[in-house]
């Protein structure tokens, strides 16, 4: 006879497949409200500096109340702050100033990132299948910039943006998988902190001018930090929580299905041969990245 711990576990593991499919759908479509912003002159710093600003003060609470726990990984824990923050930012410029579906594909070289810092930093063995998965993702990003000329032309603003976004995302992980007594909540919550303070130095080094728009917009940017932005935080840190990391892999997949397919259908953009191709190849190595650990180990 199962007790009542049981029962709130096998709870917990139905309800967080659906919260990393809820999750994916709410990150696979914020490529929307960014586009929103965009055309109403805020920049990525901006909304850095006060949509994300607005759920650091909240988070403050939180760490300082885990502040015992973490205190001896304090280093780690302001490398994932800076990390998963500096990609935050760098992404939602690359989603307002570029093509989505481009940026969605370009940050989605995470498997090359995720593979060569597990193996610098983590000693973590890399077989064939994430040898693959590596050839693939930069294959497929080659394929996509233009296949043999991508060396002949600059990348745009929006492509660093996005593939600089990949690199700290993968780089905020791997600090997170060294960390090992920070609690969930002050992992999730220094995301903020460290996006408004990125955002803020991003305005500093380059000033914008506050755009001439109405109060409406603000309070949406409001309700965007708290619904959208921490809604979709905490989806994903009930769902990474409590199920296996490559099953979680899998399925927050979905966020860059969601985007490809409504940015084609609501933004009336398309895709050529080669972005099929190269896109292809980026969510297969994704795919066999994601479920690596269960067929290779994570040690040397």
């Amino acid at each position: 006879m199962r007790g009542p711990g049981a029962t709130a576990q096998t709870r917990a593991a139905r309800l967080a497949p659906m919260a990393l499919l809820a999750s994916g759908l709410v990150w696979g479509l914020c490529w929307l409200p960014l586009k929103g912003f965009a055309q109403q002159g805020l920049t990525g710093n901006l909304i850095g500096a006060t949509a994300y600003a607005l759920v650091a003060l909240a988070a403050l609470p939180v760490l300082w109340r885990e502040r015992h726990a973490w205190r001896g990984e304090g280093i780690l824990l302001a490398a994932i702050g800076l990390s998963f923050g500096s990609a935050n930012i760098a992404f939602t410029h690359a989603l307002m100033a570029g093509d989505v579906v481009r940026a969605m594909l370009l940050f989605y070289l995470l498997p090359a990132w995720g593979a060569l810092g597990g193996k610098l930093f983590l000693n973590e063995r890399i077989g064939a299948r994430r040898l693959l998965a590596v050839a693939l993702s930069l294959l497929g990003v080659v394929i996509i910039m233009g296949g043999a000329q991508v060396l002949d032309g600059a990348f745009s603003t929006a492509d660093g943006a996005a593939l600089a976004a990949g690199f700290c995302y993968a780089a905020g992980g791997i600090a997170n998988r060294r960390a090992r007594r920070i609690p969930v909540a002050s992992r999730t919550m220094v995301t903020f902190i460290g996006c408004a303070g990125v955002a803020t130095i991003g305005l500093l080094l380059f000033p914008a001018a506050l755009p001439a728009t109405g109060l409406s917009t603000w309070c949406l940017l409001i309700l965007f930090a708290f619904l959208w932005l921490l809604g979709g935080t905490l989806l994903t840190t009930y769902g990474v929580t409590h199920i296996e990391a490559s099953r979680a892999a899998v399925l927050q997949v979905v966020e860059l299905l969601v985007a490809v397919v409504s940015a084609l259908l609501l933004g009336g953009g398309s895709l050529g041969m080669k972005d099929w191709i190269g896109g292809g190849m980026i969510i297969t190595a994704t795919l066999l990245e994601a479920t690596s650990a269960n067929s290779e180990g994570n040690s040397a």
